[in-house]
Order: structure tokens, then sequence, then C-alpha cells
């Protein structure tokens, strides 16, 4: 589990770390967004207008082109499990002294689910005794929605449908796959948040930025464009959320922690080696375009 309650005081000068960024989630969208079929996308798009926030924040300064603001709600919705993290209307069903709030209209339930975004695959490189992530978690949740959005109501489905982009594009973030416990780390480093790596920077906020910040429509255009011509989709497509965290986590191994088994401290914050943020960026792009061609297969199969 991501221990939040014992690191919260080293939590409190990082930045947050909960997946790719705002950039990364809309990134994987506008990809996957131009890759539905019509009867998909029409789909989609009608479910989002069901969600209770399609006017407050799925589309909030959305174009006003009925064709730009459907796009416009499907990016958003992507990142909208991160936007309820910070919503007082939503309450942290992940701390046992946490107080339920006020159910609204149109929600099935007033839960963040923070515990959603990942699955903390264990990796223990110098034989300390790896920890186990308890459901639910993404490789419990993501299967379980993917599975139901095809069926079930449409209240249900638009609820669904934003955890769906989210979970989908955080799981091809390699940190949002594992879990590495040291000796002298019993606990685990949640997917890198307790690797320090500046004076308010950790590995996983790092690897969550690779995209960049910009979540500009001209950016996020821009980049996705690029990202698919860089890694054209393949003929053959994988679905299974199991897998998909079966590669992130072994491109944790490969590509993530390159650097030994140094934690960094605020102190003595650790020294990448040189080029380890270029290739990190290198590495985003092909996830991100992956990500994007999966969100869009399995949507293509649910949405019909």
């Amino acid at each position: 589990m991501r221990f939040f309650g014992f690191f919260a005081a080293t939590l409190a000068i990082l930045p947050s770390a909960f997946g790719w960024n705002a950039t990364g989630h809309r990134i994987i969208a506008a990809i996957a967004y131009e890759r539905l079929t019509p009867k998909a996308r029409a789909r989609a798009d009608a479910l989002l207008r069901c969600h209770p926030d399609y006017e407050t924040i799925l589309t909030k300064d959305a174009p006003s082109d009925p064709a730009a603001r459907a796009r416009a709600a499907f990016l958003a919705a992507a990142a909208w499990p991160d936007t309820i993290k910070g919503d007082a209307r939503f309450w942290d069903d992940t701390k046992a002294d946490a107080h339920p709030t006020t159910l609204i209209p149109g929600f099935p339930e007033m839960k963040r689910h923070t515990n959603w975004h990942y699955y903390d695959t264990p990796y223990a490189p110098d034989g300390a005794e790896p920890g186990h992530q308890e459901p639910p978690h993404a490789l419990s949740e993501l299967p379980r929605l993917i599975g139901e959005i095809g069926n079930a109501p449409d209240a249900a489905a638009a609820y669904d449908l934003p955890w769906i982009e989210h979970i989908e594009g955080d799981v091809h973030q390699p940190l949002h796959c594992v879990s590495r416990f040291l000796k002298s780390q019993p606990k685990g480093d949640a997917g890198g948040n307790f690797v320090i790596v500046g004076e308010r920077r950790n590995l996983h906020s790092l690897w969550d930025d690779a995209a960049g910040r910009d979540v500009s429509d001209e950016y996020v255009t821009k980049y996705a464009a690029e990202a698919a011509a860089a890694h054209p989709a393949r003929k053959r497509l994988e679905k299974n959320p199991k897998k998909w965290i079966a590669e992130g986590f072994e491109l944790a191994k490969s590509q993530v922690y390159t650097f030994g088994l140094e934690t960094g401290s605020r102190e003595h914050p650790l020294h990448l080696p040189a080029g380890y943020e270029q290739n990190a960026s290198r590495v985003a792009q092909a996830q991100i375009a992956l990500a994007g061609y999966r969100l869009a297969a399995v949507l293509n199969d649910k949405l019909k």
C-alpha cells in the first residue's frame, strides 16, 4: 500500500504525484478520441453529457462548437479522477477516520478512490521483504469498469468512463505499476514517491511530468500528433489490463530504477545519471501513444 499517513511530512514538501499529470492524461485522451469509431465516439459523447460535472468541470471554458465541445469534455474527463482529489464534495475512503460527504444526485458515491490509480507490484532488488497491496486497486477496478461500461445504465456508465480513461492512462506510467522495497526502505517507495531527486521533487513526479506541463489544446494536439507519428499503432493491440500492468512493471525495472539502490533525501537528493530525464521523456512518449491506442481499442469494443 502507499503509506501516505506514515510519510505525510515528506509529501508535504513534495509536488503531488498521482500518475501522468493533466497534460499526459489529456494527450492520451486526444490520441484515443481521434481513433474512436463514429458509434463509439457518439456514445462516449452522450455518456459524458450525463455526467453530473459535465457543465461545471468537463466543459468549463470549452468551445461552443458542438464537436469541439464534445472533444474537450472527453479530454477533461481523463483528468477528472485527479481533479476530485482536492474537491471537498468527495471524501478520502482510504483513511480510517474519514467522514463520508453528502451524496450528490447523479453520482453513485462520493469516494475519491485514490487507491484505484495504481497497482503496487512488489519489487525487492536487494532481497528486502516485499509488501502486498490489498484491493481495491488498478488491477481490480480497471477490468471491472471496462467489463461493465457496455451494459451499465447511462448514469453508471457516465461515472465509469472518466475512470476508465484515467486509470488506463495511469497504468501506462511505469511507476503506477510498482513499489520498490529495499532494506533501507522496508515499507516501499510508493511508486517512486519516496525517492527524492530534487529539493522539491521526487522520482514519481519526474515521470508524471515527462510529457510536459502545458495543458493548452495547442500543445496537447501537437504532442499527440508527434507521439502518434513517432510510435505508430501496432496491428494487434493488447486489451488486457493485467498485461498492461505487467509491461509497466518491466519498464520500471529496466528504464526507471537504473540508478542503483539509492533513495535520496531532502538534504541530499539523488543525482540521476546523465541522460536520465531525456530517456524518461522518450519512454513516456511511447507509453502515452500506446495508452491512447489501447484506450480507443477498448472503448471501440465496449461502446457499440
